[in-house]
């Protein structure tokens, strides 16, 4: 007997929801993707996409796309304050005709989901925002605060690290901690900029001074993009995530890095609109699904920016779980095979995001001598070779 195709409801049109309906359909399952928020063509920050990640843009034949409309970044150059020059590292995958890391931002991989959701006809509906979940004997219900429904046969919670379906599931599970560090970031045009060398574009500059840390390199084509962290227990307020005062931000990262080699100053200067978040993490959930129900990406496993492994680890998410639907017999024997496949690796990695997290705050001249020797020594023995076990994991579609 065939087994019967579910309907799936994936909540979150981020970047986990849309790969997972794309893959879906690579399997001949068919689901819709609801979103909470209208469509914004400028929204999120710049990020990372590894070469993990890369992969699985390439099985949905994105990454071409990606790549014309991104910055390729093979390198990652690790300085101090000064400029001096700690360590590189090659940021790519060991496997023979790997793709490439690609840096750009959100907004521009939104647009890129976007297209092929309509050229593949698959409905995503937005301003759809979850209220309840109703579980029946063989199907689930998604209500939403519009008074709107959809019914389905499973529902995927790929809404993020405030996740709704996770409080539905577990509702009184491990919430996100604050990692100790809030994030600030921007993007400026390179027309603007005289001091950014080429090999600063085509790389991911990770500067660690005494006054802070500070990344940079190419973003959307013709782009540069940026981030800091400031070391602070205390997040941002809602005050002042929703009305920043630009000018006295932009004046305190001035300040900040005046003493910083070119071009972080310049960087600062010319960026006209700065964002700024709250940086959290989910070290470990009990499970991940429960009945007709899974998490996947931030509602599974939030993790801090500082791994690099965010955007690729919905990608995985995505891929995996709608390869274990296509091959398991039952959506329980496909939950139970998406979770241990894909758990202790989704956890190993929260955890290095937050080892990270721990050297870039404000340090003494003393300590920092200490970190920069530490960098130079551990980055040229072990640097390229411990990103391994997280840049080569692959998944194969047709096995």
């Amino acid at each position: 007997m065939k087994k019967k195709t579910p309907h799936v409801l994936i909540i979150g049109g981020g970047i986990g929801g849309p790969a997972l309906a794309l893959f879906l359909q690579k399997a001949g399952i068919p689901s819709s993707i609801y979103e909470g928020y209208p469509f914004k063509e400028a929204v999120g920050g710049g990020f990372n996409i590894a070469p993990n990640g890369v992969e699985i843009l390439k099985s949905l034949g994105l990454a071409e796309t990606a790549i014309k409309r991104g910055t390729i970044s093979p390198l990652a150059f690790f300085r101090n304050g000064e400029g001096k020059q700690l360590a590189t590292m090659q940021y790519e995958s060991s496997i023979k005709a790997s793709m490439p890391a690609i840096s750009m931002s959100r907004a521009t991989l939104y647009e890129i989901f976007a297209q092929e959701l309509k050229d593949k006809k698959i409905p995503i509906h937005y301003e759809k925002r979850l209220k309840e979940i109703t579980e029946g004997e063989s199907k689930i219900t998604a209500h939403f605060t519009d008074g709107t429904t959809a019914e389905g046969d499973l529902l995927v919670g790929a809404d993020g690290i405030n996740s709704f379906v996770r409080e539905h599931i577990i509702p009184n599970g491990p919430k996100p901690k604050p990692t100790g560090i809030l994030g600030v970031g921007g993007f400026v045009s390179l027309d603007k900029l005289k001091h950014v060398q080429k090999e600063e574009i085509e790389a991911l500059t990770y500067t660690f001074g005494l006054k802070g840390f500070f990344g940079h390199g190419g973003g959307d084509a013709g782009t540069i993009l940026w981030w800091t962290n400031i070391a602070r227990e205390q997040e941002f307020t809602r005050e002042e995530m929703m009305n920043p005062d630009w000018k006295a931000i932009k004046e305190e990262l001035k300040e900040t890095f005046k003493d910083y080699y070119q071009p972080i100053p310049e960087i600062i200067e010319n960026t006209d609109i700065i964002m700024r978040h709250n940086i959290r993490d989910i070290q470990s959930l009990p499970t991940w699904h429960k009945d007709r129900i899974i998490l996947i990406g931030d509602a599974a496993h939030a993790v801090s920016p500082n791994a690099g492994q965010g955007a690729s680890m919905a990608l995985e998410d995505a891929m995996y779980l709608a390869k274990m639907l296509r091959d398991n017999e039952s959506y329980e024997e496909a939950f139970q095979a998406f979770e241990k496949g894909r758990k202790d690796r989704a956890e190993k990695i929260v955890a290095e995001g937050r080892r990270r997290a721990g050297d870039k705050g404000v340090v003494s001249p003393w300590k920092a001598k200490i970190r920069e020797v530490f960098m130079s020594v551990f980055f040229k023995l072990f640097g390229t070779r411990g990103q391994r076990w997280i840049l080569d994991y692959r998944i194969d579609w047709e096995k």
